[in-house]
């Protein structure tokens, strides 16, 4: 049996994905959207291109009970890298119910292809053969909903890069490396979709067989995403931004190095309090100036100058230190991730992990094995 080049790197490529999809579920402890959002990017296409070459090289005669089933998961890749992209560019994002709406394609197509699956052998290499006569086993209307699809949910990332980097024009990336690997990320996507485009432009004539074109980009695609998370695993968390210090920015402010003392004073004391109010998961900047009879602005530039944090950040680190006694309570067996973060005051499960991550370079459970191990070896000596 013989094997041509693109054939074995894309038998690779679907292999490696495979494995990498694994070793992020089971290693990574990276947050759970990003860790599941990359997971099903790797497993979408993986398969793909692993399919998709026993297609195109007509192989898949030996395995044609695999006949077709690629087609469905072509209309998974855009909501894949969409997502992804979403959880890396927007902290604390959710999946929700309403999501599920962008698997109506995949359900449609695999409903067409129902009655393909399930019939019999000799059908299926009669009905492969056929394809293979024409030159190709692309079917053109699928093709152009795929590329079109795959379009849309382009331009809806570079609308969230856009969004992101407007929103972060006041801020400097601590990793600038996160910033060009997304640019990576983008750009490959970007490759693929010209050329498919192109090639529908041409009527399908551009290249000599637009199925393995379109396999072949997708492969190249994979293993960008598989080479950097092989050689940069931190790709598998957020972008960390942190405000730049500027003389400028409160250049206005005639607040005293006295009086910023003072307020900061009284805000931890008020923070301190005995009905914590950092727990209150609706507390803003404004309703915590109004308490201490100040303005927001100038709370904000006392937060921001005296503890290089805003506003946020310092709550959740009252928080976070919430959190900290929670996790090595008693009673900490009877509650759920979700009751924990609901206790500390934070308003999602991600929101709490992130937080706590931040403030203490630790995930919740590496904490409590840490206190665990401290506990026992207090009880040795």
């Amino acid at each position: 049996m013989n094997y041509s080049l693109f054939e074995l790197i894309s038998y690779f490529g679907g292999l490696l994905g495979l494995i990498l999809f694994f070793v992020t579920l089971i290693t990574s402890k990276a947050q759970k959207t990003i860790k599941y959002s990359l997971a099903a990017l790797l497993f979408v296409g993986s398969l793909i291109i692993f399919l998709g070459a026993l297609n195109y090289s007509g192989k898949i005669v030996y395995s044609i009970h695999l006949l077709r089933l690629d087609s469905p998961l072509h209309y998974l890749l855009g909501p894949a890298v969409y997502f992804y992209t979403c959880v890396k560019l927007k902290p604390g994002f959710q999946f929700r119910k309403i999501h599920l709406l962008h698997l109506v394609p995949f359900v449609f197509n695999f409903i067409e292809f129902c009655p393909l699956y399930f019939s019999s052998t000799d059908y299926k290499l009669a009905y492969f053969a056929i394809l293979k006569a024409k030159g190709s086993v692309v079917m053109p209307i699928h093709y152009l909903l795929k590329t079109l699809s795959f379009f849309i949910y382009l331009v809806a990332q570079l609308l969230l890069f856009r969004k992101f980097i407007i929103t972060q024009k006041k801020e400097e990336v601590r990793d600038k490396h996160l910033i060009s690997w997304l640019i990576i990320y983008f750009g490959s996507q970007i490759v693929l979709i010209v050329g498919s485009l192109s090639d529908h432009l041409t009527g399908l004539h551009i290249f000599h067989d637009p199925y393995n074109f379109a396999v072949n980009m997708a492969t190249i695609f994979l293993y960008s995403i598989m080479i950097a998370l092989l050689f940069f695993p931190r790709f598998l968390y957020n972008i960390e931004v942190v405000k730049k210090e500027s003389k400028d920015k409160y250049g206005y402010s005639k607040l005293q190095n006295d009086e910023k003392n003072s307020i900061l004073n009284q805000l931890n004391h008020y923070m301190q309090k005995e009905d914590k109010p950092y727990l209150d998961e609706k507390i803003s900047l404004t309703s915590v100036a109004i308490k201490l009879n100040v303005s927001p602005q100038q709370l904000s530039q006392v937060i921001n100058e005296k503890t290089a944090m805003n506003f946020n950040d310092f709550i959740n680190q009252y928080r976070t230190e919430e959190a900290k006694v929670i996790l090595v309570s008693s009673y900490i067996s009877r509650l759920t991730i979700d009751a924990i973060a609901q206790k500390a005051g934070f308003h999602s499960k991600s929101a709490f992990y992130t937080a706590f991550k931040k403030h203490t370079n630790m995930t919740p459970k590496e904490y409590i094995a840490k206190k665990n191990r401290k506990s026992v070896s207090r009880k040795t000596i």
